[in-house]
C-alpha cells in the first residue's frame, strides 16, 4: 500500500483554498535556557543602533508560551514559536503540498501500521544524532502524558516500534488514511529523548533541544524570547538568513498596532484590525494577509443547561446576525462563514450550510423557538471569550445587543487565555467563542478534534455516537471522493444539532517592514518560518 506525498492533497482543494482570498502574562519571572555560553550569545544579540543591521529579526507577537515543550498547547501562537526550534516529520509548503521533513517517505504495512523512513544525518542543536528512537519516544510520551495533541490520539502508543536508527512503525488505533497529514502539524514536532532525560524534562532549560533552524537563548516571561541560528541545522537550503530573532510579547492588539506604526520592528503579528489602513500609510510598512484553514465558531455546550435543549441552541443561532457581527469585529479582513469549514477544503459543502444557517438573523423565529423550549418570557445566558482577543470580544458584545431583541439577556464573561482554557475544557461554560483549524487540509483535521479522548470535546459537549462512528469510517476510507461524502455527513450532523455556529473563516495579517523579504503565512496551521526571512 505505497503512498506518495502528492496524493494526500488534491489540486482542487489547493485552488479552492487559494481562492478564499487574501494574553500574555505580566509576571516578572525570568526563565533562561542553556549554559553560560548560551547566555553570552543572548547578550551578544542585543539591539543594534538605529539604522544598523545586525542580522537580527525583531518581531512582536501576542502569545507568551510559558514553556517550550512541543505539543504542550494547541494554540497557533504557541506552535508558531516551537516550530522555530523543532521540526515535524512532514510539512505543507507554500503551495499547500505535503512534503517530507524529518521523514523522507512513508508506506503502509497494512491499514493500521505506518512505516516512516527518516532522514539520515540530521543532528539536534546540541550536536547529538536524531534517530527513530526520538520519534517513537516523542509520540508515546505525548500520549502517555496526555499532552493536548489530538493528532496523536489516533496512535496506539504500545504498538509503535523502532525498526532501526532511521525506520520506525507507528501503530494506529483504527485506519486513518490522512495520518501523514496529521503528522505535518507543528504540534507533532520531534524532541530529543536524551536532552529530556538529562535535564529531567526541563522545557525552560536543557530539554529545549530540537532539529529546527533556531535554538533558544533566553526567555523572560511576559517580555521577550531570544533565539539564535542552530549551527547544526540539517537543511542547507533553508538555513536562517537572519542569525538572531527577538520575539517581543505584547498582548494588546491596539498596542501592537501602535508599535507597528513606529516602523521600528521587522514584523508585527496581528495588530488590531481597525488600524490596518493607518499602518499601511506609514512609510516603510505594509500588511501581508493570509487565508488560513481556521474557522472561528460559537461553541454551544450541549451538556450545560439550558444549552442542552436543541431549540435554545437554534434560537440563539437565529437571534444573531453573523455577517454584521463579523464585519463589525474584523472590518475589511472579516470573512463571514459560508460553509462549516473553510470553503475549498475537502468536505466543505456550502449548500448544506445554507440548509441550516441560510435563513440568517430572524428575531421572530428565535422568539418562537424559545417559547417552544419553555422560555416564552426570555432567558439568561452567558458567553465566554478571551479578553485579549479584541475581535472576539467585539463579536460577543455585538451578539449581546442582537439577541436582546429576542428576549435573551446575554452576559459576556471575558477571561484571560489560561483560565479560559481551563474553564471551557472543564465544560463549565454555556457558550464560548473559539476556533478549530482543519490543518490536514480536509474536514477530518477539524472533526478529529472533537472525538472521544480529546480535551476539546468538552468545549462542545457532543455525544452523538453516529458522528463518532462515521468519523472512524471516513478515516479508514482511502478513496478520496468516498471519504469526502462521509466528512460532509459528519459536518451535517453538527449543523443539524446546532452544536456549533460558524462565524468567521479566519484571515491573518501581519505588519511587515519593507526591508523584510520572504514573509508568508503557512496555510495549514498559521506558521511563520522566520528562517526564510531576510532583510
Amino acid at each position: 500500500m505505497k503512498k506518495t506525498l502528492a496524493v494526500l492533497l488534491s489540486a482542487a482543494m489547493v485552488a479552492g483554498l487559494a481562492a478564499c482570498g487574501g494574553g500574555s502574562t505580566n509576571t516578572a519571572t525570568t526563565a533562561a535556557a542553556g549554559s553560560a555560553e548560551t547566555q553570552a550569545a543572548a547578550e551578544a544579540a542585543a539591539p543594534a543602533a538605529e539604522g544598523e543591521s545586525d542580522g537580527t529579526l525583531r518581531i512582536i507577537q501576542n502569545f507568551d508560551p510559558g514553556t517550550f515543550e512541543p505539543g504542550n498547547n494547541d494554540e497557533q501562537g504557541y506552535n508558531r514559536i516551537t516550530t522555530q526550534i523543532y521540526d515535524s516529520l512532514f510539512r505543507y509548503n507554500k503551495d499547500g503540498v505535503l512534503e517530507g521533513r524529518l521523514a523522507e517517505s512513508f508506506e503502509w504495512d497494512d491499514d493500521t501500521h505506518l512505516r516512516l523512513h527518516l532522514r539520515e544525518g540530521v543532528k539536534f542543536s546540541d550536536g547529538t544524532d536524531f534517530t527513530a528512537e526520538d520519534v517513537v519516544w516523542t509520540i508515546t510520551r505525548a500520549i502517555k502524558d496526555a499532552l493536548p495533541n489530538y493528532h496523536f490520539n489516533i496512535i496506539d502508543a504500545d504498538g509503535c516500534e523502532v525498526v532501526d536508527d532511521y525506520t520506525c512503525v507507528l501503530a494506529l488505533k483504527y485506519p486513518c488514511a490522512t495520518m501523514p497529514n496529521h503528522l505535518a502539524s507543528p504540534e507533532c514536532c520531534i524532541a530529543s529523548k536524551k536532552a529530556f532525560e538529562e535535564s529531567n524534562g526541563d522545557y525552560l532549560g536543557g530539554a529545549v533541544i530540537g532539529t529546527g533552524p533556531y535554538k533558544l537563548d533566553s526567555y523572560v516571561q511576559g517580555d521577550i524570547i531570544k533565539l539564535s541560528a542552530n549551527e547544526n541545522y540539517w537543511d542547507a537550503e533553508q538555513a536562517p538568513k537572519c542569525k538572531n530573532i527577538e520575539l517581543r510579547i505584547v498582548g494588546s492588539g491596539e498596542s501592537r498596532a501602535t508599535e507597528a506604526k513606529t516602523a521600528q520592528y521587522d514584523v508585527v503579528l496581528n495588530p488590531n484590525s481597525r488600524e490596518l489602513d493607518g499602518i499601511e500609510a506609514v512609510d516603510g510598512m505594509h500588511i501581508v494577509y493570509g487565508q488560513t484553514a481556521k474557522t472561528v465558531y460559537l461553541f454551544l455546550n450541549m451538556k450545560q443547561p439550558p444549552m442542552d435543549n436543541v431549540k435554545v441552541r437554534e434560537a440563539f443561532a437565529r437571534a444573531i446576525d453573523v455577517n454584521a457581527t463579523v464585519k463589525l469585529a474584523y472590518q475589511s479582513v472579516g470573512h463571514p462563514a459560508e460553509a462549516f469549514i473553510v470553503p475549498g477544503m475537502l468536505g466543505a459543502n456550502k449548500d448544506t450550510y445554507l440548509k441550516y444557517y441560510g435563513a440568517g438573523h430572524d428575531v421572530e423565529a428565535a422568539k418562537a423557538l424559545l417559547a417552544e423550549a419553555g422560555y416564552p418570557n426570555g432567558i439568561d445566558l452567558e458567553i465566554t471569550v478571551n479578553s485579549s482577543d479584541t475581535e472576539r470580544c467585539d463579536m460577543a458584545e455585538a451578539m449581546q445587543a442582537q439577541v436582546a431583541e429576542a428576549g435573551i439577556n446575554l452576559s459576556v464573561n471575558k477571561m484571560e487565555d489560561a483560565p479560559m482554557r481551563e474553564y471551557i475544557d472543564g465544560g463549565l461554560h454555556q457558550m464560548c467563542i473559539y476556533a478549530f483549524t482543519a490543518q490536514t487540509m480536509e474536514a477530518d483535521g477539524f472533526i478529529s478534534q472533537i472525538q472521544p479522548g480529546s480535551a476539546a470535546l468538552a468545549r462542545v459537549g457532543y455525544e452523538r455516537q453516529e458522528f463518532f462512528d462515521r468519523y472512524e469510517e471516513g478515516c479508514a476510507t482511502l478513496d478520496e471522493s468516498e471519504r469526502v461524502k462521509i466528512w460532509e455527513e459528519c459536518l451535517e450532523m453538527l449543523m443539524e444539532d446546532y452544536a456549533m455556529i460558524p462565524l468567521n473563516h479566519q484571515m491573518l495579517w501581519a505588519a511587515v517592514n519593507d526591508k523584510v523579504d520572504g514573509f508568508w503565512w503557512a496555510p495549514d496551521y498559521e506558521e511563520v518560518y522566520y528562517n526564510m526571512l531576510s532583510k
